[in-house]
């Protein structure tokens, strides 16, 4: 009835249904536990309200991932140098150990580059001005 006033709104029942896409291994058992038919379950999949709340939903248990991995991060690397500094640890360990983070640092420089063009990007974009070559900024 509510759903039928208010077409763009995602129901108590929908709501249900992004969590069990969430936990669930098949669409098949994610409507069982909410105690729908798949097919129903499909045809919300088709409504961009429901889509977009299930996107949402995606992204920010993607975020909570990241956040978990950022936390250990420092704890990984510290292993990694530990096996790098460890003379009884085998050589292949060891350097299997140093490509990884050297891996990680090439990654974060990177990333830092990339930010920082997005960021030169998004403000000459902004001023309505032409991105400056990047052979100009490296030159000066």
């Amino acid at each position: 009835m509510g759903a039928a006033r208010h077409p763009e709104r995602v129901t108590h029942q929908q709501e249900r249904a992004v969590v069990a896409l969430l936990t669930e291994s098949t669409l098949q058992k994610a409507a069982e536990s909410v105690g729908i038919r798949p097919h129903t379950l499909n045809r919300w999949l088709a409504m961009p309200h429901f889509v977009e709340a299930y996107r949402k939903a995606r992204r920010e248990a993607f975020n909570q991932a990241i956040a978990l991995t950022q936390r250990y991060s420092a704890l990984a690397i510290n292993t990694l140098a530990k096996v790098m500094l460890d003379a009884n640890a085998p050589t292949s360990s060891k350097v299997s150990a140093a490509v990884a983070v050297l891996r990680f640092a090439r990654e974060g420089i990177e990333l830092e580059d990339l930010a920082d063009r997005v960021a030169a990007l998004e403000a000459s974009s902004a001023a309505g001005a032409a991105p400056e070559p990047r052979d100009a900024r490296d030159a000066a």
